[in-house]
């Protein structure tokens, strides 16, 4: 199964995130997941909009070139929005995503956004709040979503809605989750 863990971080201590690195994991059957792709996106000047990223080939097409870049952009870009990140350069909190099939044919269906806490560096990350977008038409475009406030400004509202439905669509545009098998 391949997931994407995502980490924001305040680097410049000014209260708010600038810093987004994507992790692309493969999960290995011997219990040590492998990172298959790192990207890194950085806010300088603090308005909430990225302006250097190292994105590599994010939607594993074989190039490296703009449409990478701008994937990059757009999904780190909505990330900054979330108030979901950690002091200076520490790990605790991520947003783990996921692309899950309810039928065999086509992009996955549903997209599962889990938003973890690790307390300690000696236990396991505890989930905090879930989201989720859904394709209903499976035309690879998430149009429903689960209602809860990803924004964290105490209101749910069309704001987190968008937000939701930006981050699956652009986790669905980076390609990064397996064909399901087809049973013979």
């Amino acid at each position: 199964m391949r997931y994407l863990k995502v980490t924001a971080q305040d680097r410049s201590g000014n209260g708010q995130a600038d810093t987004v690195i994507l992790h692309f994991y493969q999960r290995c059957s011997e219990g040590i997941d492998e990172l298959i792709h790192e990207t890194v996106a950085v806010d300088i000047d603090a308005d909430r909009k990225v302006d250097f990223k190292f994105a590599g080939d994010i939607n594993q097409d074989g190039t490296c070139d703009t449409v990478d870049s701008l994937l990059l952009k757009a999904f780190a870009n909505t990330f900054l929005k979330l108030n979901w990140f950690n002091p200076g350069e520490s790990w605790q909190r991520t947003l783990v995503m996921v692309g899950l099939y309810d039928y065999p044919q086509g992009p996955p269906n549903r997209v599962q956004l889990n938003f973890l806490n690790r307390r300690s560096p000696l236990r396991k990350p505890s989930l905090i709040y879930q989201a989720a977008g859904y394709d209903v038409d499976g035309n690879g475009v998430v149009e429903a979503f689960s209602r809860i406030d990803v924004d964290r400004n105490g209101v749910v509202n069309q704001s987190d809605q968008e937000l939701v439905r930006h981050l699956c669509n652009s986790f669905l545009a980076f390609k990064w989750y397996e064909k399901p098998r087809l049973e013979e």
